[in-house]
């Protein structure tokens, strides 16, 4: 028995080799897509807080939310 490999490709040394590359491409996508994915949910989230209506600004809100108790106590008399 001899420890020498001959040096013509076999059937086991391409199926490495593609496994080989396989795993390359499967750990080089995650990362991009890792990356791209952040990329994308950053500007959705972008555009959600601009066109978002939650944030605007309210007159006199401070006079409100003094006579707020009022306010509420008045609109739950009309509704019932």
């Amino acid at each position: 028995m001899s420890n020498i490999r001959s040096l013509e490709p076999t059937a086991e040394d391409s199926d490495e080799v593609w496994k080989e590359q396989w795993s390359h491409l499967v750990w080089v996508g995650m990362i991009v897509g890792l990356l791209v994915l952040q990329i994308v949910m950053s500007v959705t989230a972008a555009i959600i807080a601009t066109n978002s209506h939650s944030n605007d600004i309210v007159p006199d809100y401070y006079q409100k939310a003094l006579h707020y108790d009022e306010l509420h106590a008045t609109s739950a008399i009309k509704e019932s």
